[in-house]
C-alpha cells in the first residue's frame, strides 16, 4: 500500500468520524431544544407556554413574572425586586409564587452588548395569557455604563432601576389597553 493510499484512507476515516460525531451532537441537541421550547424560550422561536392548570380568580388582571433568561441571576433578581416594589404603587397586581395562577405571565429575555463607550442592554418581555399563548411582546433597549470585559459589569443599580421602570410602564400601558 502506497503512502497516498494510507493518507486517503485516513482522510476518509476522519470524514466518517466527523459525520458521526456531528450527527450525535445534533441528536443530543434535540432534547435540549425540546426543553427550551417547553419553557417558551425566545431562542427556539416558541410563541407559547404550557397552559395553567387552574384559572386565576376573577377581577383585576394579575401578572406573574417568570424567571428572566440571558441575564446574570443577581442582576435579574435586582431588576425583579425593583419591579416588584414599584408594581403595587402603579396598581399592578403581581402574583409572587410560580405555582399561583395569574391572568398573564411575563417572560423577560435580556442581552448585553459592550462597545467602546457603554453597554447596551436589549430586552424583550413576552406576555402570555392563561392558555399559554403569547399575546404581546415588548422590545426595547437601555444604555448602561462602560464595562471592562463582561458587558454585564456595566449594569449598575441606576441601569437596573431604569430597566425595571421601563418594563413596569410598558406592561402597565399594555394592561390598560388590554382591559375589557
Amino acid at each position: 500500500m502506497s503512502r497516498s493510499d494510507l493518507l486517503l484512507g485516513r482522510r476518509s476515516f476522519l470524514a466518517r468520524s466527523g459525520a458521526v460525531l456531528l450527527g450525535a451532537g445534533l441528536l443530543a441537541g434535540c432534547g435540549a431544544q425540546d426543553q427550551l421550547a417547553e419553557a417558551g424560550a425566545v431562542i427556539t422561536g416558541s410563541n407559547s407556554l404550557p397552559p395553567l392548570k387552574t384559572q386565576p380568580p376573577a377581577g383585576r388582571a394579575s401578572i406573574q413574572m417568570l424567571p428572566f433568561t440571558g441575564i446574570p441571576v443577581t442582576t435579574g433578581d435586582s431588576i425583579y425586586q425593583r419591579f416588584r416594589s414599584r408594581a403595587q404603587e402603579t396598581g399592578i397586581e403581581l402574583v409572587h409564587r410560580l405555582d399561583e395562577p395569574a391572568h398573564y405571565r411575563v417572560q423577560g429575555h435580556f442581552v448585553a452588548v459592550g462597545n467602546e463607550t457603554s453597554t447596551t442592554i436589549v430586552f424583550t418581555f413576552d406576555i402570555f395569557d392563561v392558555s399559554g399563548r403569547r399575546v404581546h411582546r415588548i422590545v426595547g433597549q437601555e444604555v448602561a455604563k462602560l464595562s471592562d470585559g463582561d458587558p454585564w459589569s456595566g449594569v449598575d443599580t441606576e441601569a437596573e432601576q431604569r430597566l425595571a421602570t421601563r418594563a413596569l410602564r410598558a406592561i402597565k400601558a399594555w394592561l390598560t389597553r388590554a382591559a375589557p
